[in-house]
């Protein structure tokens, strides 16, 4: 019985990420709004009957797609610059964000550009996940960042997060045209003018 429960049990936490998965592919290709119960279940090879086995609700999967979309990311962004400190360590990140390798690839990709601004208008549980992800990105640029213009590490974390997540917006926006080119390279200049 034991046995027959627990197969049961990891079962269901394998679709349960295949529906996750099937989600998160499409939040980041074309943003949260676009990852309907239909889409998401036909995503993950599954009928649409199944998801309340899951999910509570459409908002319940957003906040867990939004969660599993955010958590990785971090790490795959700032990794490999252990070597780096201070300014030298922000200039790398911030070059790594806004590069024309990041803006042209989603499925890699940070995916707050693809999200922020549907979150702007989620329940607060998907807004609680996405604020928890983008302090943590804010403390480990501030954690490198040094106070300078009457402004603390944090505010400059802050302002850096800012720009790179709103340059890299623009950029998808625009994708295609020599402005989004010049909207990188801009964002890099502004979001360290000192380094």
């Amino acid at each position: 019985m034991a046995k027959t429960s627990s197969r049961r049990a990891s079962r269901k936490r394998a679709t349960h990420d295949r529906i996750v998965a099937s989600a998160g592919r499409i939040v980041r290709r074309k943003g949260l709004v676009a990852a309907s119960v239909s889409r998401v279940m036909r995503g993950a090879g599954l009928t649409v009957g199944g998801f309340y086995a899951h999910f509570r609700s459409k908002r319940a999967m957003d906040a867990e797609v939004v969660r599993a979309a955010l958590d990785g990311w971090l790490e795959r962004w700032l990794s490999g610059l252990d070597d780096r400190q201070g300014l030298a360590f922000v200039e790398a990140a911030v070059s790594r964000y806004l590069s024309l390798k990041h803006r042209d690839d989603f499925e890699k990709s940070c995916s707050l550009p693809s999200i922020v601004s549907e979150v702007a208008r989620a329940d607060d549980a998907t807004r609680a996940v996405t604020a928890a992800a983008i302090d943590a990105r804010v403390q480990a640029l501030a954690r490198q960042t040094p106070a300078a213009n009457g402004c603390s590490p944090r505010e400059r974390a802050l302002a850096t997060l800012s720009l790179c997540v709103g340059g890299l917006v623009l950029a998808r926006a625009a994708r295609g045209h020599e402005i989004s080119d010049e909207l990188l390279a801009a964002s890099r200049k502004w979001a360290l003018p000192d380094a």
